[in-house]
């Protein structure tokens, strides 16, 4: 219906440009956008574009806004328009016609709000990314959860979507964990050990997990007997192939999966790092320079040495970058840009990125590598998700023993279930902090977002389920007269309905899933408030009816909502 009226009111927009003379060019007439007021008086949906007109037509946006109304031709469900303050148009609905989509949203049950579309475009959705040296934390678990739910929602609005994990197990940190998987084997396996554990090695109890895991298949013994480079190549699969055991598990627990997991050890491999340093080269994108020493510190010893650096300062950076460390070895930086030009030759349109807020330095190189590559700007498009706080009852949590330094995601899971983690990691925006409160997350209130969510579907379940005990049985939605539908709560439940299709295109083309959380959350509200003003089955046929139907229309696009945030739709709590 927004689309029906905002297309009208475009028409009357380009004949009154028309009217003023082929030099003003209805091709290039502004948009109509509608909105909703915030004053309900000032109808069902308001427009500005007469003040955009006045500055093309040189007229008064109220002169503007009046000839507008003489021209615009209103589909049956507008009741009237006025015009307010120096030139809004407000448009108030018939009492009811709003109230037509609820039988289009029965039929379509699932699929309302959603566009197939198997010529859509195709996104790698990457996100998590955790280097895999131990058990994941709260902080990977929020940006996985966004990761899932964009990929889920854009899905849902006919994106071709790749989950995609990227395992860096390339580099020192794989090191680090061979030597600690190394020292606690022979922890475990030799009488009397008392070394101390070196310095910089994991102190989780995760590795000694491994460690008993690696020696229930491998003899100890022939491990000791081996050539170190020979036995330090073996135990580097091994114990990235344990991590990431845990690392899928708990991944599972939260209930996600991916479609790829690429590791970053077959680009080293392949020579596909080597490669793309050799072919910037030769297109004179790389040169042998020196950087200047880390800006913000004073380095009394600082030596520049020559370095391959790639000119990204070409494309937007603010300084050029580095491809190759001292030693000649690759930077990361080298295998990043590598891995992205992989996906761009897997022929992914777009790449969507969700990184911890920690990388947002990190963005405008590997974006100006990408255009120095492709000639395509803006990939990939960077989601920067902020830190967990994590509480319980208001006091931070103490670091978890299992792996040493913070609290595992795992051990949340555990505790509060996964719909909560999820629910709760997506009602902020990305880039605000996020306070998690464990002991709120599991009350059963008001205050605890999925419980009141939730809630709201299995209430509208229990509706049902009475009046079919007392022998009400609802119509097919086609047949229903929604005229009853006219009370302020009856009528605010429609709108958000309405609104459903709209809140999924914004959370998908602005890449903010959080937008279907809250959603949800004012659906909800709305379908606790009519609750406690109208009975559902009354007297009334007509009226018990047109009720059923809207709240199964409600319960509907709860469990569409919380399907695409991954949570649970149950029946009763």
């Amino acid at each position: 219906m927004k689309q029906q009226l905002e297309s009208s009111l475009q028409l009357a927009v380009e004949a009154l440009l028309a009217e003023h003379g082929a030099e003003h060019d209805p091709a290039h007439a502004p948009k109509v956008l509608l909105t909703r007021p915030k004053i309900r008086e000032h109808g069902d949906y308001s427009c500005n574009i007469a003040m955009p007109l006045a500055g093309i037509l040189g007229s008064k946006p109220r002169d503007i806004a009046t000839r507008l109304l003489e021209l615009v031709q209103w589909p049956p469900s507008v009741n009237k328009t006025d015009i307010a303050g120096p030139g809004f148009i407000n448009i108030h609905l018939n009492e009811t016609s709003e109230a037509s989509i609820l039988a289009r949203i029965v039929a379509q049950g699932r699929e309302y709000g959603r566009v197939t579309d198997a010529d859509g475009p195709s996104a790698c959705v990457e996100f998590v990314s955790a280097n895999p040296t131990g058990p994941m934390h709260v902080g990977h678990g929020r940006g996985a959860v966004v990761g899932d739910a964009l990929a889920s929602v854009m899905a849902a609005r006919g994106v071709r979507v790749s989950r995609e994990y990227y395992i860096n197990d390339a580099g020192a940190q794989i090191g680090k964990l061979t030597a600690s998987m190394w020292f606690r084997m022979r922890e475990l396996s030799i009488a009397g050990f008392d070394e101390e554990l070196p310095e910089g090695c994991y102190p989780g109890d995760y590795v000694v997990e491994g460690a008993r895991q690696i020696l229930a298949e491998h003899d100890f013994a022939a491990l000791e007997a081996m050539p170190e480079d020979e036995r330090d190549a073996l135990l580097s699969s091994l114990s990235i192939d344990c991590m990431m055991a845990m690392i899928r598990d708990d991944l599972a627990a939260l209930g996600i999966r991916f479609n790829t997991y690429f590791s970053e050890r077959t680009l080293h491999d392949s020579g596909a790092v080597q490669g793309l340093i050799k072919q910037l080269r030769n297109d004179g994108k790389v040169y042998l320079g020196t950087l200047p020493p880390p800006m913000g510190k004073e380095v009394d010893d600082y030596v520049p040495v020559e370095q391959w650096l790639f000119r990204t300062t070409d494309y937007g950076d603010d300084v050029d970058r580095p491809l190759a460390k001292q030693d000649g070895t690759p930077t990361y930086f080298a295998a990043d840009i590598a891995y992205h030009a992989d996906k761009h030759q897997r022929g992914f349109e777009r790449m969507i990125d969700v990184w911890g807020a920690d990388h947002g330095g990190y963005v405008s190189r590997v974006q100006a590598a990408m255009q120095a590559l492709t000639g395509r700007k803006q990939q990939p498009e960077v989601v920067l998700v902020q830190m967990v706080n994590l509480t319980r009852d208001g006091k931070p949590v103490r670091m978890s023993k299992r792996a040493g330094t913070f609290v595992t995601l795992r051990e949340v899971v555990d505790e509060v279930g996964k719909d909560a983690v999820r629910f709760n990691f997506l009602t902020r925006r990305v880039e605000s902090q996020l306070d998690f409160d464990l002991e709120t997350a599991k009350q059963k209130n008001d205050e605890n977002p999925v419980y009141y969510v939730q809630y709201a579907h299995a209430r509208v379940c229990a509706i049902l389920r009475k009046a079919g005990e007392e022998g009400h049985v609802a119509l097919p939605a086609a047949e229903v007269d929604v005229s009853p539908l006219t009370s302020e709560e009856e009528r605010r439940l429609v709108r958000d309905l309405l609104a459903w299709p709209e809140v999924l295109e914004q959370a998908a083309s602005r890449l903010e899933p959080y937008r279907v959380a809250t959603a949800l959350m004012q659906l909800a509200q709305g379908l606790h408030s009519f609750y406690h003003k109208h009975r559902v089955v009354v007297d009334d046929a007509a009226t018990a009816q047109a009720r059923m139907l809207l709240v199964i229309a409600v319960k509907q696009v709860l469990a569409n909502g919380l399907e695409l945030l991954g949570v649970d739709s149950p029946d009763r709590m």
